[in-house]
């Protein structure tokens, strides 16, 4: 049964049932995956799922209900559950659900030549990597999760308002961890490819990457503690983002779960030269969507304009209680997850400054790389955070050596008016509803704990 007869016969359905209107949702997709160990095919998928969630107004609350499966014969049990579930709701904010808007943003996020690669080239790619990886450097001991996937997904979504649209999205990934040794010391670290086009990849160059990441780590010993300059590198400062990100949900603000709130729109919480962006439609993701979980159109605006915080995100019911506009930003983590908030594109707005410019301006700082026990070292209320971090010494302008067993301690609204300089090197590591990419950072400074 076709989404559109589906959505026809259960919107029909759901009238006579007693619901004033209603929503229908439908996600899936498919995926392929190869791993290969030591020149064996280690893991194979091929996999593909869809489903509906059903969403209505029942005597004037919001009920759910979903399936795996869209067919006659559900219908009936899908609006029993949704008018029971509408039932026990006991919160006082009602859900509306979206009429639509005049127009939505132009995105491609699907390339239909990405299907002309065959399992047996992805699975070939994947062996040459692992090999290429390991004549690299006879140090090279493991080239672990070396893995080669693509994957296409959909959603639609249609009310009894007259909504009805659907998004269509394909990527390729591969991605290497190398291993090394040296001296009986291991050290490892990973490189990734994202695309849409299999003609931008290249294997040697991810493998070359990741095994010179992973040799740059050997001889690596902790430091002296103290308050240093810290420079985050692109990947670094993606992860520091990704836990402090809630503090930017409305929401979340109106829980009490943040500082931000919308009594804070107009104040300067971050350094004059910062921009924070969440675009709906941006040319450095692979995951630009036309619309939310509820059929709002998304938006190109900044989160933090010159240091100044321009405005929160919002879904539909968050906005309600702001007395403002949605911003665009609901999320649904599946056919059948509950509506939620979160970012479409987020990112600092890079400098025309490199990596190499910020580390020759520094006499002496840390050059953090890699972060661990980022969720259990945070603190996303109070913003206070410390975690167990690698990275490298910068000395007179240089990089001089790795360095191990630190820990790295500040609050993360406070380094947001500490950043002193952010780089060009953006990139985008996730994509689909939810893509976050970041440059370089500097802040003035942190504490840093060595042994």
């Amino acid at each position: 049964m076709t989404f559109q007869a589906f959505k026809t016969e259960i919107f029909a359905q759901a009238k006579t049932k007693g619901f004033t209107d209603c929503e229908l949702f439908q996600s899936g997709g498919s995926s392929f995956s190869v791993r290969v160990f030591n020149g064996e095919i280690t893991e194979y998928k091929n996999t593909s799922s869809e489903g509906v969630g059903f969403r209505g107004t029942y005597e004037g609350k919001v009920g759910y209900a979903y399936s795996e499966i869209m067919a006659p014969e559900i219908i009936g049990p899908l609006l029993s559950n949704a008018a029971a579930n509408a039932g026990i709701i006991e919160e006082k904010e009602v859900e509306t659900l979206y009429p639509g808007d005049e127009t939505y943003p132009e995105v491609n996020t699907f390339n239909p030549g990405l299907d002309d690669t065959d399992a047996a080239q992805k699975i070939e790619w994947a062996l040459e990597m692992e090999k290429y990886a390991k004549s690299l450097d006879p140090r090279v001991k493991i080239a672990d999760y070396c893995t080669v996937a693509t994957s296409e997904s959909f959603m639609s979504i249609a009310n009894s308002y007259g909504l009805d649209l659907s998004h269509k999205n394909n990527v390729a990934m591969a991605y290497l961890i190398a291993r090394v040794e040296e001296n009986g010391i291991t050290k490892s670290a990973n490189e990734f490819w994202v695309g849409r086009d299999f003609a931008e990849f290249d294997y040697k160059k991810i493998a070359e990457k990741a095994v010179n990441k992973a040799l740059s780590y050997l001889g690596a010993s902790s430091m002296e503690s103290g308050d240093f300059p810290v420079v985050f590198d692109n990947e670094s400062t993606r992860d520091l983002f990704r836990v402090f990100a809630g503090i930017f949900m409305a929401e979340n603000g109106q829980k009490g779960f943040s500082m931000l709130n919308k009594d804070r729109l107009g104040e300067a919480i971050a350094a004059p030269h910062i921009t924070l962006r969440d675009d709906g439609v941006c040319a450095h993701s692979l995951g630009s969507m036309a619309f939310d979980a509820e059929g709002v159109a998304t938006q190109q605006k900044a989160v933090i304009e010159n240091g100044v915080l321009k405005t929160l995100l919002y879904n539909i019911k968050s906005a309600a209680k702001d007395g403002v506009k949605s911003t665009g930003n609901a999320s649904k983590t599946g056919h059948g997850g509950a509506i939620t908030t979160n970012y479409t594109n987020l990112y600092l707005e890079p400098s025309q400054t490199s990596f190499d410019e910020i580390v020759k301006g520094l006499d002496k700082a840390v050059l953090i790389t890699e972060m661990a026990g980022l969720h259990s070292g945070a603190n996303p209320v109070s913003g206070d955070f410390s975690f167990s971090a690698d990275g490298f010494l910068i000395e007179d302008g240089k990089i001089t050596r790795p360095i191990e067993q630190i820990t790295v301690a500040g609050n993360f609204y406070e380094l947001l008016k500490g950043i002193e300089t952010v780089g060009s090197d953006l990139r985008f590591h996730s994509f689909g509803n939810g893509g976050m990419g970041m440059p370089s950072i500097l802040v003035n400074a942190l504490r840093i704990s060595g042994l």
